[in-house]
């Protein structure tokens, strides 16, 4: 009997969850012959949820929220070893990076439909410390910027907001000197933002790492350079035509393994996924092709169109 684990955070999106619980459970029943919905509460349920899921010897976890639900749920997979796990989710956040990497839709409707032609495709997960990530983590000015961003400004801007604000912190955020060692490099650089990415998107930036894909065993460590003023009105339009990684305002490192540390004394945190993440220094290190995920099935549209067009045909 297949079983699956059905995870909600009802304040996701403001709320944007609700509407579409019913057809969810409609359609993983149709899947699985066992349903459990569960719905968080507070900070790490999705995660505790999943952990003990797995331990009970779950088929399939799914989840319903943003960036941080997802994070959550996946990071209690990987905690209990659940690398057999089937991993599903329907975005209802604010950035949906997740789905905009994997090419789920990004419209909560659109994505459940998508689940009874979905196929699973294994990606890559990334280990920082004792907790895991499955698209980036920084350290610099993007913790700031989530922390300024109130749920108004995201419930009416949606991912402008976060472009907005931070187009603010880059005329008053400091520079650090990070220290950055991986398997090939070793580097000290002065930097207001580094980023570790295992996906091509960042907060709703859909092509602001083209180099990279979800499953190809690497991280791309991004270190932005230090600045003056006026180049802000350079730097912003680079990253929203996705050109940035080819540009003089970074320095890309391509890498399975890091350890970064900043050499000032202080106290810098990082975000990971949209949640708080641990300060530095961090260890982080690729799980190559750890978790599998329903994703879309283009085969299956292909052979829908084509049965469409035969049968107007005859």
């Amino acid at each position: 009997m297949s079983r699956c684990l059905l995870i909600i955070n009802p304040s996701s999106g403001g709320g944007r969850a609700k509407p579409h619980i019913v057809k969810t459970e409609w359609e993983l029943e149709n899947l699985f012959d066992h349903l459990e919905i569960r719905f968080t509460h507070k900070a790490d349920d999705a995660m505790r949820y999943a952990e003990a899921a797995v331990h009970d010897g779950i088929d399939a976890i799914f989840c319903m929220g943003g960036d941080g639900t997802i994070n959550e749920t996946v990071c209690g997979i990987a905690r209990a070893g659940g690398r057999h796990v089937k991993f599903g989710f329907i975005p209802v956040g604010t950035c949906n990076d997740m789905c905009r990497a994997l090419g789920i839709p990004k419209s909560p409707k659109k994505a459940i439909k998508m689940l009874k032609h979905a196929k699973l495709r294994r990606i890559d997960i990334g280990r920082c410390n004792n907790r895991y990530f499955c698209n980036n983590i920084a350290a610099g000015i993007i913790p700031r910027i989530l922390e300024e961003v109130t749920p108004r400004e995201k419930e009416i801007l949606g991912p402008l907001a976060y472009f907005l604000r931070g187009g603010q912190a880059l005329f008053s955020t400091k520079d650090y000197t990070f220290h950055i060692k991986t398997e090939n490099e070793d580097l000290h650089m002065r930097s207001p933002l580094v980023l570790a990415l295992l996906t091509n998107v960042v907060s709703g930036f859909e092509r602001f790492m083209p180099t990279a894909s979800v499953d190809d065993g690497y991280m791309r460590i991004v270190v932005f350079k230090e600045y003056y003023i006026l180049n802000v009105l350079r730097i912003m339009p680079l990253i929203i035509s996705g050109s940035i990684y080819n540009s003089d305002f970074v320095r890309i490192i391509k890498c399975r393994k890091a350890d970064i540390s900043i050499e000032e004394k202080a106290v810098l945190p990082t975000n990971m996924d949209g949640n708080e993440g641990p300060e530095l220094p961090v260890s982080l290190e690729v799980l190559p092709q750890y978790l599998q995920v329903y994703v879309p099935n283009r085969d299956a549209n292909k052979d829908k169109n084509q049965n469409q067009k035969t049968a107007l045909e005859k």
